[in-house]
């Protein structure tokens, strides 16, 4: 049996948790491309964060995470899909 603090640290994925942390370290499938041929762009919530995820100008797929990008040119990030 667990205690109530492991738990914790077993099943909170958020920023700057030890999972979060482990986690983020994977490649994780969030959407099918199927999902974004008719759309530009695509939100999700994974890991406790929003993301978008768009095209690219090459027709590649990207991520960023969800804030207000009309004030902003997003671009691949290292995390890029």
């Amino acid at each position: 049996m667990l205690t109530e603090k492991q738990n914790e640290q077993l099943t909170r994925v958020g920023p700057g948790t030890p999972m979060g942390e482990l986690f983020r370290r994977y490649w994780h499938p969030v959407a099918a491309v199927s999902q974004m041929k008719e759309r530009k762009t695509f939100q999700v919530k994974i890991l406790g964060e929003d993301l978008v995820l768009y095209k690219d100008r090459s027709g590649g797929y990207a991520d960023e995470r969800a804030k207000d990008l009309s004030s902003k040119n997003p671009g691949r990030r290292s995390g890029a899909l």
